[in-house]
């Protein structure tokens, strides 16, 4: 049995290893000949990164509650040297899955369709970070419990204090990750998020909030943040009607100093601007289901007229998106580069982007994935 929040979510079957972060094709299909003329090609390339005068961001998204994601996107402080990283929201889970003690010793779970059976204390640990790696919360009960039919209240309860839960677990341990870096972590919702889950993450050295609001992240540039997003067929909680998306995004907006040396962290992306090309759904049914024309998917530009409009208004440096996992990419509005990495958290895939930038400037920008 397991207990599902909402019906968006992408289930495959997961690898047991732990893939590294990649920027180039694995080095032991490269003749060690030609492995030693790139690496002096890179020496010679290398930054001196105390001596550079750029700030190199690390941004990634929609990583929906996969631990195994959220290690790698702490890693990218070291793998990446990254002065700053932003995780851009849909940070919680979608699914809780129980982990039944079966008394004997042994522990059964449902997981992706298929019966998981752990037969010591040690494989029921190893069970649980399987389950939290893939973006799922967990919890023990014992067998007896499984004859109860959990009410919609009880669901909820269950799953605001994973979230919390989780979500204050991945906090202590990145504030611990970066406590020997001058790296600060920025982590907000987006419009999958409950925002009583949100306000409990509380600026601490190295973590920090910037959900709907304005922060300095040097002296040159600002931050503006907003998890919100406008209305979907799933009717996530965060999601609101065009007008007051607008409204908010002012709102924000309007502490911006500087809006040529200002990065934008909005959740959803600009319409139609290839970034947010997505199968058009039918939400007259449940759970929502594609249209189709001549046997093919509708496809549609589903992110937000009041985005793009500030965009165009402000001439923002960067805008960070995500929202639709599948429109990876980048693009120009004006003279602001839109980013959106995408998304593979179910695969365990970290989907992300490095930018350097400058003042009024980006110099140059990587998507990653790992």
């Amino acid at each position: 049995m397991k207990i599902v929040r909402a019906p968006r979510f992408e289930l495959s079957r997961l690898r047991l290893d732990e893939p590294k972060f990649i920027s180039a094709a694995p080095t032991q299909l490269i003749a060690p000949i030609k492995l030693r003329a790139l690496n002096a090609i890179a020496a010679r390339r290398t930054v001196n990164l105390k001596e550079k005068k750029f700030r190199r961001i690390f941004y990634a998204t929609d990583i929906h509650g996969s631990e195994r994601c959220f290690r790698k996107f702490l890693n990218a402080t070291k793998f990446y040297h990254a002065d700053d990283l932003i995780l851009g929201g849909d940070i919680t889970g979608k699914i809780v899955i129980p982990i039944v003690d079966l008394g004997d010793g042994t522990f059964k779970a449902d997981y992706l369709g298929r019966e998981e059976i752990a037969k010591s204390a040690e494989q029921a640990k190893r069970l649980e970070q399987l389950i939290a790696d893939s973006g799922y919360y967990y919890y023990h009960v014992d067998k007896s419990a499984m004859d109860h039919k959990p009410s919609p209240e009880e669901i909820n309860e269950l799953f605001v204090k994973a979230m919390k839960e989780t979500l204050g677990r991945w906090v202590e341990f990145a504030e611990q990750f970066l406590r020997d870096t001058e790296t600060v972590c920025y982590i907000t919702g987006g419009n999958d998020d409950l925002q009583e889950v949100i306000d409990g993450i509380h600026d601490g050295e190295h973590v920090k909030n910037p959900d709907n609001k304005v922060v300095k992240i040097d002296e040159t540039h600002e931050m503006a943040s907003m998890g919100y997003g406008n209305p979907t067929p799933w009717k996530c909680p965060r999601d609101i009607s065009e007008k007051e998306l607008g409204e908010r995004i002012d709102k924000v907006m309007s502490s911006v100093s500087d809006p040529a040396n200002c990065i934008l962290n909005f959740h959803v992306p600009p319409v139609n601007c290839g970034l947010d090309t997505v199968a058009k759904l039918d939400d007259s049914v449940y759970p929502p289901k594609p249209f189709t024309e001549g046997g093919q998917p509708v496809l549609f530009g589903a992110g937000s007229e009041s985005v793009r409009n500030t965009i165009a208004k402000y001439q923002p440096l960067l805008d960070l998106c995500g929202h639709i996992h599948e429109s990876r990419g980048t693009c120009k509005i004006g003279k602001t580069l839109v980013i959106n990495p995408g998304s593979e958290y179910s695969e365990g895939i970290l989907r992300g982007a490095i930018v350097n930038i400058a003042d009024k400037k980006v110099l140059s920008w990587q998507l990653t994935s790992g």
